[in-house]
């Protein structure tokens, strides 16, 4: 268990404590950073956890952190996190750099009984019983000097990450489970470093089920610009122009300012600055190829997917309490549906669905496809987890 607590704001320290790190080979890891206001993460405080000791890591310090960020894309060096998604976005967003072999300790704990989504101070409760002080989730973070409280906390959200990784790793081989884990942490691991660009900041954008694909194209070039200007002005995304908005302007398709003007929810000061950009981003969606959108199921598929998919919810969540695997980590109701729907239109090639990739394939995914293809049925019993499937031996059809 680490114990004491250092701070860092100089760099030949920090020198120091990297080689630290890199000689234990592995690092408890946290951020604390701002973004309420800017289109990019401020790094406000970096903390490290290694053998006994925390260091607290001032970047405000005039620091060059680009030594920390090579050691979490050092493949030699396990980085420990909890919930880590933003934390790796952060650097992979300023530095580039992609993690090789992080271990969290959220994601984990979903596949050892613990529930899917464990904040951190109940997972240090529940796995060490020890209580902690949150007082300070929404501190400011930037300002200097740093209080008492602030420290205490800052070196408590890594304080326990060596010990929870251990007991976790323990439990899942236990269970069987460490294959799965490592396969989930190399998904982290790959999504981390995806960079925003054309062809995806418009798959973000709320509220686009009832485009077309003409008007989804447009949007494409909207979302494109959008991301691009708040980007130069160092801004919120929607601080430029709301998702809503954003949408009604691509299904509106307004071809001047006057028209962008009348769009609900534009903002007049914006709709004068960017107005040009704005229907010139319009005109390039319009004049544009159509998006390809993946195909649809008829009415009646989905119909009968959206049946069944309560049955199959069913027989997923059984498995999981059975495996002891949060169901939140194996699908959404959605990815089941789609699952099904394919299934029902006759779909021989379902490898592009997440319940028949891995481990979710494994677990829940096939015996979703034989409940869809009637070759297995559930039966409702008297004792956790409550159903039970029987073998039917049925046809496709």
């Amino acid at each position: 268990m680490t114990t004491k607590v250092v701070s860092v704001t100089d760099q030949g320290h920090l020198g120091e404590v990297l080689e630290r790190c890199s000689d234990a080979g592995w690092v408890g890891l946290d951020t604390e950073f701002w973004r309420e206001r800017t289109y990019r993460s401020r790094l406000c405080l970096a903390q490290l956890a290694v053998e006994d000791t925390i260091f607290l890591v001032d970047p405000m310090a005039d620091l060059d952190m680009a030594g920390v960020a090579a050691l979490i894309a050092d493949a030699h060096v396990e980085i420990i996190l909890h919930s880590g998604g933003q934390d790796l976005e952060l650097f992979h967003e300023h530095w580039g750099v992609v993690p090789e072999r992080i271990f969290d300790v959220q994601r984990a704990a979903g596949f050892a009984g613990y529930g899917a989504s464990l904040a951190y101070g109940n997972l240090v409760n529940v796995v060490l019983g020890v209580s902690l002080t949150k007082g300070e989730s929404y501190t400011d973070w930037c300002r200097r000097p740093l209080t008492e409280e602030q420290l205490t906390y800052a070196a408590d959200d890594v304080r326990y990450l060596a010990a929870i990784a251990e007991h976790l790793k323990e439990k899942l081989a236990g269970l069987g489970r460490t294959e799965w884990v490592d396969e989930e942490m190399r998904v982290i691991e790959a999504t981390a470093g995806r960079d925003v660009d054309a062809d995806s900041a418009w798959r973000k954008v709320g509220g686009r089920g009832s485009l077309s694909r003409t008007q989804n194209t447009v949007l494409r070039e909207l979302a494109w610009w959008r991301e691009q200007s708040a980007a130069r002005r160092d801004v919120p995304r929607g601080w430029v122009i709301k998702d809503v908005t954003l949408t009604e302007i691509a299904r509106r398709g307004p071809s001047s300012k006057k028209e962008l003007m009348g769009v609900r929810g534009m903002n007049p000061k914006e709709a004068e600055r960017s107005g040009d950009e704005l229907t010139a981003a319009v005109a390039r969606g319009k004049a544009a190829p159509p998006i390809e959108l993946s195909p649809t199921p008829s009415k009646n598929v989905q119909m009968r997917a959206r049946m069944l998919a309560g049955i199959a919810d069913a027989l997923l969540r059984a498995r999981c309490e059975a495996g002891q695997v949060a169901s939140e980590l194996v699908a959404t109701r959605a990815q089941v549906e789609a699952l099904l729907a394919a299934v029902i239109s006759g779909g021989d090639d379902l490898s592009g669905q997440r319940l028949q990739q891995g481990w979710r394939k494994t677990l829940a995914g096939d015996a979703i496809v034989d409940l869809a293809r009637g070759r297995i049925a559930l039966k409702v019993i008297g004792h956790p987890p409550y159903v039970q499937e029987v073998p039917l031996g049925g046809s496709d059809s």
